[in-house]
């Protein structure tokens, strides 16, 4: 049981080892996210499952406190959260089509849409399809997408204006990095 743990820590370490250019994306993301806001421009966050928990936990960080009681609350918007009508839509309709219908309501042209995926989606084996129509509604409404992924990047890296895609198939370490990022994001905003 030990080496599996010490197999997790060191699949982390192997992510990590060259950081350079995580840093520089995650930099130039944290960028533009400051002039967006800056533009008065909302920034839509969404993920499926695991990684709706950490677009939930992104939102939370940005919109409350990170770090600094003084920092003001920023437009960030999480998708999907009025479970009611998200489980209504689903149930009745379809649940692929949901989320995208919620963003093409809230969201206007400058707008962002940051997506958490770690497989990226991928249309032939039905993985993330809600994702990548949601990703294909906010291009054709002129909305800049920014992506975290994993495993390749899938569908989701050709759709998306900047991504930064993990150099990892396992799932928690691809959840884990995005984390990091998210985090050294949220550092960056403590003091807007």
């Amino acid at each position: 049981m030990k080496n599996i743990i010490k197999k997790h820590f060191i699949e982390i370490q192997k992510i990590l080892q060259y950081p350079n250019d995580l840093i520089d994306k995650t930099y130039k993301i944290s960028l533009f996210l400051k002039k967006k806001i800056k533009s008065k421009n909302k920034i839509y966050v969404y993920g499926n499952g695991g990684s709706f928990a950490d677009a939930s936990h992104f939102v939370g960080e940005l919109t409350a406190s990170y770090s600094s009681k003084k920092r003001r609350p920023l437009p960030f918007i999480l998708l999907s959260s009025n479970t009611a009508a998200l489980t209504g839509w689903s149930n009745d309709f379809n649940f692929n089509d949901y989320v995208s219908r919620e963003l093409s309501t809230l969201a206007k042209k400058g707008d962002v849409l940051f997506i958490f995926s770690t497989s990226g989606g991928n249309s032939k084996t039905k993985k993330s399809l809600n994702l990548i129509k949601l990703a294909k509604i906010a291009k054709s409404k002129k909305i800049e997408i920014i992506a975290l992924l994993g495993k390749g990047g899938g569908e989701l890296k050709k759709i998306a204006n900047q991504s930064i895609i993990i150099n990892s198939n396992k799932t928690g370490s691809i959840q884990e990095t995005h984390k990091i990022i998210f985090h050294s994001i949220c550092e960056t905003f403590e003091n807007i």
